[in-house]
């Protein structure tokens, strides 16, 4: 990849305003260093698709799921930080009544929510990139 790209820089002079990418580290690795200046966003598709994985079978209804979901995209679309730090303690308190809701609340903190992932997942931060509003890596 880097051969590439200092093969085709000189010609073209452009570096990417971000890049978007599943959470593999390796690839996230690469990337920063054959595009320093560039921010790595992460894929909304796959973040969403490992929440499912790991929580959907703990809720005992299709609705409940739903309503869990829907409170993580809300959390993800926050508009700005003291909106996204608002939106994160609603959810926290709200899935906090049962030992299973409470370990999905607990997984999407620590797995996706944790410093240096919220940064390039939720709006209030990649909004400041430009990516013409691609949030996934399948487009």
């Amino acid at each position: 990849m880097k051969t590439i790209f200092d093969l085709i820089h000189p010609i073209i002079g452009l570096i990417p305003g971000s890049i978007s990418t599943d959470c593999d580290s390796a690839l996230r690795n690469a990337i920063s260093t054959i595009f320093p200046e560039s921010p790595t966003l992460l894929c909304l598709w796959h973040a969403n698709k490992n929440i499912q994985q790991h929580c959907k079978r703990k809720f005992t209804s299709a609705e409940a799921y739903s309503e869990f979901f829907e409170a993580w995209l809300g959390i993800v679309r926050s508009p700005d930080i003291p909106e996204y730090w608002k939106r994160l303690r609603q959810f926290k308190s709200k899935y906090s009544d049962t030992l299973e809701r409470q370990e999905c609340a607990t997984y999407v903190c620590t797995t996706w929510l944790k410093q240096g992932r919220r940064e390039a997942l939720v709006q209030a931060w990649t909004n400041k990139y430009p990516h013409f509003g691609t949030t996934v890596t399948s487009r």
